[in-house]
């Protein structure tokens, strides 16, 4: 298939934000990595294929043609347009910052996360602190808490200093 064929396949609106949750995500992503590379225009699709068909109509309510093309490029698009992060308090953001001055960022990949250190620190209050679901791993601990910062810092710009100057005499 080339580019135009596929991009008629896209039913994933184009200027609407992200609105799957955490967990949905995680779920698509896993259930992506399961079906193989789509046929030309296969109609009878295997159990991985049905899954992720279910999973595009009745959670993220889209209206995909039942052939594999357009299931996997949907699911491709709906990965791409990533999750809808939850928002946290000050409290939260500043405790979210402080454990994360005292690790290294980790790649996405890395499912390593020790029984102490500060990873599982971070591990620790994203889950038992915040009730967040999160991959036990660096990686994702890291990735999700990165992305709860910064959509913190997104919707709390400071006010404009110009505002807040005192004003001559």
């Amino acid at each position: 298939m080339n580019k135009k064929d596929l991009l008629q396949l896209n039913v994933v609106p184009d200027n609407e934000t992200a609105w799957l949750n955490y967990d949905q995500y995680q779920a698509l992503i896993e259930m992506f990595e399961r079906v193989k590379t789509p046929s030309d225009d296969t109609t009878i699709l295997d159990g991985d294929y049905v899954q992720l068909y279910d999973f595009l109509t009745n959670t993220a309510k889209l209206q995909v043609p039942m052939n594999e093309p357009a299931i996997h490029f949907n699911a491709f698009t709906l990965i791409r347009r990533g999750y809808k992060i939850e928002e946290v308090t000050a409290e939260e953001y500043h405790q979210l910052l402080a454990l994360m001055a005292d690790i290294d960022q980790a790649e996405i990949a890395d499912m390593d996360l020790a029984e102490y250190g500060g990873h599982r620190a971070l591990y620790e209050y994203l889950t038992q602190r915040m009730g967040l679901s999160v991959k036990a791993g660096r990686g994702p601990v890291w990735h999700r808490a990165k992305a709860l910062v910064e959509q913190y810092q997104a919707t709390h710009q400071p006010a404009d200093s110009y505002f807040h100057r005192s004003k001559p005499c």
